[in-house]
Parts: C-alpha cells; sequence; structure tokens
C-alpha cells in the first residue's frame, strides 16, 4: 500500500482571510467602476450579478443568525399577557 498525504487546511476564517475577501471585492468594484470587469473576470454581466446577490443573501442570512443566537449566549426574556 502507497502512503495517503493527507493536507492540513484551516478554514478558519481570520482577520487576514476576512480582509483578502474584502480586496477581492474591492478589486471588483474597482473594475466595474472603470468598465474593465472583462479583464478581472470571464462571467458575464448577468452572472456576475447573479452571484454577488447569493453572496449578499448569504452575508444577511449569517448575520440574522448570528444576531438570533446571542453571540454570548444571553437568555431571551419575552413577556406574555
Amino acid at each position: 500500500m502507497g502512503q495517503t498525504h493527507q493536507t492540513n487546511h484551516d478554514i478558519r476564517l481570520s482577520d487576514a482571510r476576512m480582509a483578502a475577501m474584502i480586496e477581492v471585492f474591492d478589486d471588483l468594484h474597482t473594475a466595474a467602476s472603470e468598465g474593465q470587469l472583462e479583464a478581472m473576470t470571464t462571467l458575464n454581466n448577468r452572472e456576475l450579478v447573479g452571484w454577488l446577490r447569493e453572496l449578499m443573501f448569504t452575508a444577511q442570512e449569517t448575520i440574522s443568525e448570528i444576531e438570533s443566537t446571542r453571540m454570548y449566549g444571553e437568555p431571551v426574556i419575552r413577556l406574555v399577557k
């Protein structure tokens, strides 16, 4: 049997990884505002807008989940009449 090598990929998000993601979108914005999208992506405008809308939806849903679970585990008390 051959030896199996497993690569240890750390997929946790750090400030550096989040900053790198923001930089990609900032570069995309710059290309769009300068009319140079074809230099940045092989996607057509419809495809790109679809992906961007999906990213926005996912980001908004993630924020909602984080906020609804109370990051610090604080109990939610509701008064019922």
